[in-house]
C-alpha cells in the first residue's frame, strides 16, 4: 500500500520503497514536465475545480482583495502557480564574457524560465475554466551554482461573471491586486497580460575606471577616492533599455496600449583578472522586468466609474 511503514531493527518507522505504480506514476509526472505540462494529480484535480459549480479554494487574496474581486464580478476559483528551474549554461558566453556587451546567453535561463513558469500557470488556469489569473506573484531564487534560476509563480484564477467573454477565449493574466483591477474594469481598462524580460550585459571598464579602482581599493586596500564609474551606469542604463524595450514589444502584440511595471529590478556582479601583472575588471549587470499589459478603453466601466472623492471629518460626537 502506498504510503506504508515499516519498522527498523532500532524501532524507528520508516516509509516502504515506492511500488511498481508508484515509480511509473513519477515517471508519467516527469515526462508531461519535459513536454512543459504539469504533473497529471494537478490537472485532474483543477479538472474537478472546473466541473464544481461552487468550487473549494484557496488563495493569497487579502480579505479586502476578496470583496472588491467579488463586487467588480470576478468570483476566485483556485490558487494556480507554474514553476521552473534552469541550469545555467556556457555555451555561447564565452566570446563576450570579458567584453563590453549583451550577452544573451546569460539572459537565456531567466527568460526560459519565467516562459515556462508563466505558461503553467496558464494550463492550471485554463483547466480551472478561470477567465483571469490576478494578484500573480514572482518568486526567483538560484540553485547551485551561480547563474542557476529557479523560479516559480502563483497567483488566484477568477471567473468573469459580468463582462463578456474575452475574444478568442484568451486567459487574462495579471500581477496587479484585486484592488487594482477592480479599478481599471471601472474606468473600462482590459488586461491584456503579463509581460516580461531580463537582459544581461556585460562590462568592461576603461583604463581610467580600472586605474581608479585599482589604486583607490574600491575591493581592496588602499586609500579610497570619489569617482564616478561611469561604465557600470551606462551599462545599468543600457540593460533597463533592452528589457523594457522587450517587454514593450510584447505589450503591443498582446494588444495593449499601456504597461503598469510591477517589478523593476537590478543587479551587479563583479568579476576581476590580471593580464601583464595589471588587474583589469569588469561587471555583469541583470535587469529583470515584469508587468502587466493593459489596453484602456476596450469596454464599457464595470461595475461602474469611480466616484468623486468626498471628504469626511469626524468630529468626536
Amino acid at each position: 500500500m502506498a504510503g506504508s511503514l515499516s519498522v527498523s531493527p532500532f524501532g524507528r518507522n520508516r516509509p516502504s520503497p515506492p511500488t511498481d505504480e508508484e515509480k511509473q506514476a513519477a515517471e508519467a509526472d516527469l515526462e508531461r514536465i519535459r513536454q512543459g505540462g504539469i504533473p497529471l494529480g494537478a490537472e485532474e484535480r483543477l479538472k474537478r475545480v472546473a466541473t464544481s459549480s461552487t468550487p473549494f479554494f484557496t488563495s493569497d487574496l487579502s480579505t479586502k482583495e476578496y470583496a472588491l474581486a467579488e463586487a467588480s464580478g470576478l468570483q476566485p476559483v483556485a490558487q494556480v502557480m507554474g514553476s521552473s528551474v534552469v541550469q545555467h549554461g556556457w555555451m555561447g558566453a564565452q566570446a563576450t564574457y570579458y567584453a563590453s556587451g549583451e550577452m544573451p546567453a546569460l539572459a537565456e535561463p531567466w527568460n526560459l524560465s519565467r516562459d515556462r513558469a508563466f505558461d503553467r500557470l496558464r494550463q492550471e488556469a485554463e483547466l480551472a475554466d478561470a477567465d483571469l489569473v490576478i494578484g500573480i506573484d514572482m518568486r526567483t531564487g538560484s540553485l547551485g551554482d551561480a547563474g542557476n534560476v529557479e523560479l516559480v509563480v502563483f497567483g488566484t484564477a477568477v471567473r468573469d461573471t459580468t463582462l463578456a467573454p474575452r475574444a478568442g477565449g484568451r486567459l487574462g493574466m495579471c500581477t496587479l491586486s484585486g484592488q487594482d483591477v477592480d479599478k481599471l474594469r471601472r474606468i473600462g481598462a482590459e488586461v491584456c497580460g503579463v509581460v516580461g524580460h531580463t537582459a544581461v550585459l556585460s562590462v568592461q571598464l576603461g583604463m581610467n575606471s580600472a586605474w581608479v579602482m585599482n589604486s583607490s581599493g574600491m575591493f581592496g586596500g588602499g586609500a579610497r577616492v570619489n569617482a564616478e564609474i561611469t561604465e557600470i551606469a551606462q551599462g545599468v542604463y543600457d540593460a533597463r533599455n533592452i528589457a523594457m524595450a522587450q517587454v514593450r514589444r510584447q505589450a503591443s502584440a498582446a494588444g495593449a496600449n499601456n504597461i503598469v511595471v510591477s517589478a523593476l529590478r537590478h543587479t551587479i556582479q563583479h568579476y576581476e583578472y590580471e593580464q601583464a601583472a595589471y588587474r583589469y575588471h569588469y561587471f555583469h549587470v541583470t535587469m529583470n522586468v515584469l508587468g502587466t499589459a493593459i489596453r484602456l478603453g476596450a469596454r464599457e466601466p464595470q461595475p461602474g466609474p469611480l466616484s468623486d472623492p468626498v471628504l469626511s471629518i469626524n468630529l468626536g460626537h
